[in-house]
C-alpha cells in the first residue's frame, strides 16, 4: 500500500515540477557547504560541467537517451553556434557595442563620473 502511495507521488507532474523548482531555488545555497576549492574543480575540469548538465536534464526527462542528445545539442550550442571564436558561429563576430561611435558628451560625462568615483574613494 505504501509503494503504490509512493509511486503515485512520484509520478505526479506537479510533484516533479515542485521538485524542480526547489532544486533550482535551493542548489545555490549547497554551495555554502562545499570547500572552497570545489570552485576551481568545476572551473578546471569541464567534463564535471557537462555531468551536471547531463544530471539536470536526466532529472527533467527521466531518459537516457534524451539527456545524452539533449546535452550533446547544448554542447553544440554554446561551443560552435553562439561561441563568438567559432568559425560556425551565427552572429556577429564584433559586438555592437564596438561599433557605437561615442559622443565627446558622453565621453565627458564618463569621466566626470570616474572623477567623482575617484574622489570619493580618498
Amino acid at each position: 500500500m505504501i509503494d503504490s502511495i509512493l509511486m503515485n507521488i512520484s509520478n505526479n507532474k506537479l510533484f516533479g515540477g515542485c521538485i524542480m523548482l526547489l532544486t533550482n531555488i535551493g542548489g545555490k545555497y549547497l554551495m555554502l557547504e562545499m570547500p572552497n576549492n570545489i570552485d576551481k574543480l568545476f572551473a578546471n575540469y569541464f567534463l564535471l560541467r557537462y555531468l551536471v548538465l547531463f544530471s539536470i536534464f536526466f532529472m527533467a526527462t527521466r531518459d537516457i537517451k534524451t539527456s545524452i542528445l539533449l546535452s550533446l545539442l547544448f554542447f553544440i550550442i554554446i561551443k560552435f553556434i553562439l561561441n563568438e571564436k567559432s568559425s560556425f558561429c551565427l552572429f556577429n563576430k564584433e559586438s555592437d557595442i564596438s561599433k557605437k561611435n561615442i559622443s565627446t558628451e558622453e565621453y565627458n560625462r564618463a569621466i566626470e563620473i570616474i572623477n567623482k568615483y575617484n574622489q570619493t574613494r580618498l
